[in-house]
C-alpha cells in the first residue's frame, strides 16, 4: 500500500517540483539511453545491489532505509511516468517501456523495504528482553534473547536475500530485455 502512495505522490508531485519542460528533457535522455552491453548491466546491478545493502542496513534506525527506498525508487518512477506523459501525451507509455524490470525493481523494493522493517523489530525486540527481569536464564540475558528473537534476524536475512536476487534479475531484464519488450508492448497497444 505504501508503495502505491509513493507511486501516485511522485506522479502527483511532479508538476510541482519540475517545469514541464525539465519532465520533458528527462524523458528525451532517457529514451536515447542505449543498452544491450555486460558493462552496463554490470554497472547497473551493482548500484542497485549497492543500493538494497545500504536501505537494508540504515533501517536499523528506526526503519528509516526502507522508507526512504520506497519513496525514493517507486516515487521516482511515478516522477517519470508524469514527464513521460507530458513528453508523449500517453500516461502507460512509461509504464508499458519499463512494466518487464520494473515490476522486478519494485518487487525487489518492496522485499528489501520488508526486510530493512523486519531487522528493525528484531532489534527492538532483542533489546527489549535484554533488559526485561522476565527473560534472564542461566545462559545470560544476551544470548537468550538472540535465541528467543533469531526468527525475525532469520527472516529478514532471507527476505533480505530474495531481494538481492530480485533485484540481480531486474538488472538483467533491465539490460537485455526490456527495452525491445517495452517496444513491443507499445507498439501493440
Amino acid at each position: 500500500m505504501f508503495a502505491v502512495i509513493c507511486w501516485v505522490g511522485g506522479y502527483f508531485i511532479a508538476d510541482w517540483m519540475f517545469v514541464k519542460q525539465e519532465l520533458v528533457d528527462e524523458y528525451a535522455y532517457l529514451s536515447q539511453i542505449t543498452y544491450f552491453s555486460f558493462d552496463d548491466m554490470m554497472d547497473i546491478i551493482i548500484n542497485n545491489c549497492f543500493l538494497n545493502i545500504n536501505y537494508y542496513l540504515t533501517s536499523v534506525f528506526f526503519g528509516y532505509g526502507a522508507i526512504y527506498d520506497m519513496m525514493t525508487n517507486i516515487g521516482m518512477s511515478g516522477i517519470v511516468s508524469r514527464g513521460t506523459e507530458l513528453a508523449c501525451g500517453d500516461p502507460f507509455l512509461f509504464l508499458k517501456l519499463t512494466c518487464l524490470h520494473g515490476f522486478f525493481e519494485d518487487l525487489s523494493t518492496i522485499l528489501n523495504s520488508f526486510a530493512g522493517f523486519i531487522l528493525f523489530s528484531f532489534i527492538v525486540r532483542f533489546i527489549k528482553d535484554v533488559f526485561s527481569p522476565s527473560k534472564r536464564l542461566a545462559n545470560g540475558t544476551i544470548t537468550n534473547s538472540l535465541e528467543i528473537n533469531k526468527k525475525y534476524l532469520y527472516q529478514s536475512i532471507a527476505i533480505f536475500i530474495l531481494a538481492f536476487v530480485v533485484m540481480i534479475f531486474a538488472g538483467f531484464l533491465e539490460e537485455y530485455i526490456s527495452i525491445p519488450f517495452g517496444n513491443f508492448i507499445a507498439s501493440v497497444f
